[in-house]
């Protein structure tokens, strides 16, 4: 049949009257063509399509027709609500209601709020933020703050505004006004209606809180960072001039740089719950009862789900909405192993409230962000690390010429810290002495796998999924795949060696790649073998883990050094501080982009031609050996750790004025010297 035969024999048929109509074509031949016998009616065509595009505009103005006669949209809910889809946003600001919930931990916090309303007699004004990521139940605690009656006594007046994205002093002002009038404020006359002045709005704000001189408790829950400083003095403005003491504004917000800016209060960090917590919380969802103590295979695998929501609230929420289907072992089971709480298709689910901050990112904070999921859960960074891995992909620009990258790459974190994407982990280190690691919070790592998968994978055991041709990143985890015998040997594993040779079909496009944990000499084989092609690296780490993952088994793994680097010329990265060769091989000398260069401190080296690594910048516990084939003085650009025989050596390397180096440490070392016990000052002094 010709095309336009197809189309006049092909019956659109409606289902229902939503937008999501479905059209099924009936056919009464089929409607099959070929190049040769294609004919095209271009009157009947454009009839038609003028005929459907009237018909949409009429369904459009029906639907514009129906919102003016039920704005709220009490009637036919269900067939109206998917031809405006709601926004998260829009989807939060219906969940701030101020009905009483009930807070499953948070024990702490909500004492430390009393005790802070208490004690608040003299100041005029607290502003205290309450900060922490998506679905961690900051609305939650600010609610249970509203309605407990302990607090309830300390005001006379209460008002609730639901922020979100947009800043608008005018309309906020105008929200605040409306909820003192709906809560049965002796001004409730409404006299605002109709005015759009913010000065005028905020002359009755003022003269409504300043009635009786009575204090007031303000909560502006879901605050982003869309506001300057500016706008908050405007929009505070009434509160700041009133007469009352002990009043407070409790700011929730995602974003710690907004409750530094905001708060006049340390702010209030929400983290995870504790498993315990975290598992009444999932009965009450689960189950509408926290005291339930009736299937017991139920339970059992409801604990297994809890365990796995890292103590998100959010979390906890999402999952028991989906085990409350059906009270079924099997379909719990499913629900464990598919980890369905994590669907992005769930509006209302966690998944979902992370999205909407990573959306909000800039695009440079999101590459990023999500080039680290590459990494283990409990993995955690030194700040230098992370920056450096950044700068090797291009994800740090420079627009101010007087900044260096490493320091740019350092504000992008400082950022992302801020935004609750990374936290901070502070740690004693032997001889390093106090060390600021960074991991990924709670959840945030299972969200950002799903965001980069197009980019970014991980192999850990003997998963068997392809990787796609656009991949960039890969990481390879071997602590599942090799673990140590009775007699302290790693034995081969085979399985896990077929599985990476049929999960790798391509390594040229690669742009990183990350070993972690340990292995046996066959594997170590296998790798070089496989990844010998991979010629556009710029990060390859091939390390035992560092800090928590020591104590997980994985340990420095002895052999020779990797022979892949001989065509690396594109490295800037080069982590091996695993193997614990005395010497590295002299194809090092080909790495001619490299960076960064993290060594075991056992490691010596003697390189004749450093002098052609022109980028080289950093060598973490890196001890040169001065020889005659070697001057100190070709390393005039190096930061961070140097061994040398004098202070001498310093002087003519240039260290001490070379205007990139930021940071000089000058180590005494050796049986040699040993100061005296009546020692009591050691004096450096630079001729200046």
């Amino acid at each position: 049949k010709s095309t336009d035969n197809a189309i006049e024999n092909a019956t659109l048929v409606e289902v229902g009257s939503s937008s999501n109509r479905k059209r099924k074509r009936t056919n009464k031949e089929p409607a099959q063509t070929t190049a040769d016998n294609t004919r095209w009616d271009k009157a009947e065509l454009s009839n038609r399509i003028i005929k459907i595009t009237s018909q949409l505009q009429l369904q459009g103005i029906l639907w514009a027709f129906s919102k003016v006669l039920d704005p709220h949209g009490s009637s036919s809910a269900s067939s109206s609500n998917h031809h405006q889809p709601s926004t998260t946003s829009n989807q939060h600001a219906k969940t701030s209601s101020l009905a009483p919930r009930e807070v499953y931990g948070r024990v702490a916090e909500m004492n430390t709020i009393r005790n802070l309303i208490a004690e608040n007699k003299c100041d005029a004004l607290t502003v205290l933020p309450i900060v922490g990521i998506a679905g961690v139940g900051k609305t939650t605690l600010a609610q249970s703050v509203y309605n407990d009656p302990r607090v309830k006594g300390h005001f006379h007046h209460k008002i609730w505004v639901c922020v979100s994205r947009k800043f608008d002093e005018v309309m906020l002002t105008r929200e605040m006004l409306d909820f003192e009038r709906h809560e049965g404020s002796p001004h409730k006359n409404g006299r605002h209606e109709g005015i759009s002045s913010l000065a005028k709005l905020q002359e009755i704000l003022k003269d409504i809180i300043e009635y009786q001189s009575k204090s007031f408790l303000l909560i502006l829950d879901d605050v982003w960072d869309s506001m300057d400083d500016h706008q908050w003095r405007k929009l505070v403005c009434p509160f700041v001039s009133s007469q009352a003491k002990g009043n407070l504004i409790l700011v929730t917000t995602r974003n710690l740089s907004v409750a530094h800016m905001l708060g006049t209060r340390e702010p209030i960090k929400l983290g995870a719950l504790e498993n315990d917590v975290m598992w009444l919380l999932l009965k009450s969802c689960a189950f509408r009862d926290v005291n339930y103590e009736g299937n017991q295979s139920l339970s059992i695998v409801g604990r297994q789900i809890s365990e796995k929501l890292k103590g998100n609230p959010l979390a906890a929420e999402t999952a028991g909405a989906l085990l409350r289907k059906k009270f079924s072992i099997d379909y719990w089971r499913i629900i464990l192993k598919n980890e369905d709480w994590k669907s992005m298709e769930l509006g209302n689910g966690i998944m979902a409230a992370l999205k909407l901050s990573y959306d909000q990112l800039p695009y440079h904070l999101q590459q990023c962000f999500s080039y680290c999921s590459i990494f283990p859960d409990s993995y955690q960074f030194l700040g230098e690390e992370l920056v450096s891995f950044w700068m090797s992909q291009g994800f740090v620009k420079c627009n101010n010429s007087s900044q260096r990258l490493e320091q740019i790459g350092q504000c992008y974190l400082i950022d992302l810290v801020n935004l609750g994407f990374f936290e901070e982990v502070k740690r004693e280190e032997p001889y390093l002495g106090c060390q600021v690691m960074y991991g990924i919070c709670g959840l945030m790592h299972d969200f950002v796998i799903m965001v980069s998968r197009t980019d970014c994978a991980s192999i850990d055991g003997l998963q068997r999924n392809k990787m796609p041709r656009t991949l960039r990143h890969l990481s390879i985890v071997t602590g599942s795949a090799y673990k140590k015998n009775q007699h302290g040997n790693i034995p081969r594993n085979n399985k896990f060696e077929e599985n990476l040779r049929n999960t790798i079909t391509s390594v040229s496009e690669l742009r990183t790649l990350v070993l972690l944990g340990h292995y046996d000499f066959s594997f170590l084989l296998l790798f070089q073998d496989i990844f010998q092609k991979a010629h556009n690296l710029r990060v390859l780490q091939m390390s035992a883990a560092p800090a928590d993952f020591l104590k997980h088994g994985f340990e420095e793994v002895d052999g020779s050094f990797p022979q892949i680097l001989s065509k690396l010329y594109h490295l800037q990265v080069l982590d091996v501080g695993s193997y614990t060769d005395r010497t590295m091989p002299g194809c090092i000398d080909n790495l001619v982009s490299l960076r960064h260069l993290v060594v075991h401190k056992g490691v010596y080296c003697s390189i004749a031609t450093i002098d052609n690594m022109l980028s080289f910048q950093e060598q973490h516990g890196f001890k040169f050996h001065i020889s005659s084939g070697f001057e100190i003085t070709r390393l005039q650009s190096t930061e961070h750790w140097m061994h040398v025989d004098t202070l001498e050596d310093v002087y003519e390397a240039g260290l001490v004025s070379n205007e990139q180096s930021e940071k000089l440490h000058i180590a005494m070392e050796g049986e040699d010297w040993e100061p005296h016990w009546d020692l009591t000052v050691l004096k450096i002094s630079l001729l200046l």
